[in-house]
């Protein structure tokens, strides 16, 4: 089964994987809504972490404690802090918003990630991406409609959440650059667990076994979503990868109308259009942006233009003429280009007449050149 699915392209698997993230992730947000309808959403919080730690111990481990140590701890309180406020944010929004309007509000985090690298990283954002932000954020204002009547402040938590989630994406870049992944993910959920159960514990609810299944059952699909788009991201290019994430949103309002009975308002495809479709075109044209940025790198590095291989080169054309045309492969002398209908035993004979007459020739030019110089060598006549 595993060669018979390698033996795809690099792209249906990637795509592949990227549907499974999708489907999954919708599902988790599913759990999250299950789990809340028993249990406040700071509880469902501290027990996600709690369960993603028990099951991150044994992959971190299986690298030996060597590979453990950190010297970080500031980066990872900070990224624990900010992964605390957007799980917190976000699962209160799937327990008091629609699925539907919850995760399309979710999709603002490429906006917000690209205005923070703007101001936090200095990086140039031209015309094409501000205009892309300003019709992804003109979609959210389509979808929460502020002012109106319908309008629900529940409806600012997945925003929030996003803004936290792209600020918690930064921290991830700084810290994978000297910790593994399962390293980045073990101290988090380390330092997440006892923080989120400070705020659970002035909401606290025993759980049923019910519930605790619900939950365990959504930490492994949350695990399976990290696994399946790391795989993704690692077989084919990023700009491709992450159209697929936004799959989750066909699989949330099929799953809200069957199981909650949740009827997308006419408001959220307009919104959604205009969220996704900036996301990405933002998504992109980062893309775009890094290979140009690669290629300029290599083109003015000498190790790395020391790596290319040397340009493929037509060999300059040769002017001498060949054995075949040069000389006649039977007679030894030079070609008229006539055919050559003398017998072998005629052509043996007349090789040695060519060179007793050259001699003659050859003896001649040197007396000639000897006599010249004893001229020039004679003394002057008295």
């Amino acid at each position: 089964m595993k060669q018979w699915f390698q033996n795809f392209p690099n792209y249906v698997q990637a795509a592949i994987f990227a549907t499974i993230a999708a489907i999954t992730a919708a599902g988790f947000s599913v759990t999250v809504r299950l789990a809340a309808q028993e249990l406040p959403p700071l509880e469902v919080v501290f027990f996600r972490n709690l369960f993603g730690f028990l099951l991150i111990v044994p992959v971190s481990l299986r690298a030996g404690f060597s590979s453990l140590h950190t010297t970080r701890w500031r980066m990872f309180f900070l990224r624990a802090i900010l992964s605390m406020g957007a799980m917190s944010f976000w699962f209160s929004a799937l327990a008091y918003l629609p699925l539907a309007e919850a995760t399309t509000l979710n999709f603002t985090v490429p906006l917000f990630g690209t205005v923070l690298a703007a101001i936090f990283l200095k990086e140039q954002i031209r015309h094409h991406r501000i205009i892309a932000l300003i019709a992804g954020f003109a979609g959210v204002a389509i979808i929460i409609r502020p002012g109106s009547d319908t309008m629900q402040l529940a409806s600012i938590l997945p925003v929030v959440a996003a803004l936290c989630m792209a600020c918690a994406g930064m921290t991830i870049k700084s810290l994978a650059r000297t910790d593994s992944s399962p390293n980045v993910v073990l101290y988090t959920m380390l330092l997440m667990t006892p923080m989120t159960l400070i705020p659970a514990l002035f909401v606290w609810e025993t759980p049923s076994w019910n519930v605790i299944m619900i939950l365990l059952v959504g930490t492994f699909m949350a695990n399976i979503t990290q696994l399946c788009n790391t795989s993704a991201f690692r077989l084919f290019d990023y700009s491709f990868v992450i159209g697929f994430n936004y799959l989750r949103l066909p699989f949330v309002v099929v799953v809200a109308l069957v199981m909650f009975g949740e009827i997308p308002e006419i408001w959220l495809l307009p919104g959604a259009g205009l969220i996704v479709g900036s996301a990405i075109y933002i998504a992109r044209r980062e893309a775009v942006l890094a290979r140009e940025a690669k290629r300029f790198d290599r083109e003015h590095s000498s190790p790395a233009t020391d790596l290319d291989p040397p340009p493929r080169q037509r060999p300059a054309p040769d002017t001498r003429p060949s054995a075949s045309m040069a000389f006649n492969t039977q007679t030894d002398a030079p070609a008229t280009g006539k055919p050559d209908t003398a017998p072998n035993a005629d052509a043996a004979k007349a090789a040695p007449e060519t060179v007793t007459t050259a001699k003659p020739q050859a003896d001649t030019d040197t007396n000639t050149s000897m006599a010249q110089k004893n001229r020039d060598r004679a003394p002057p006549p008295k």
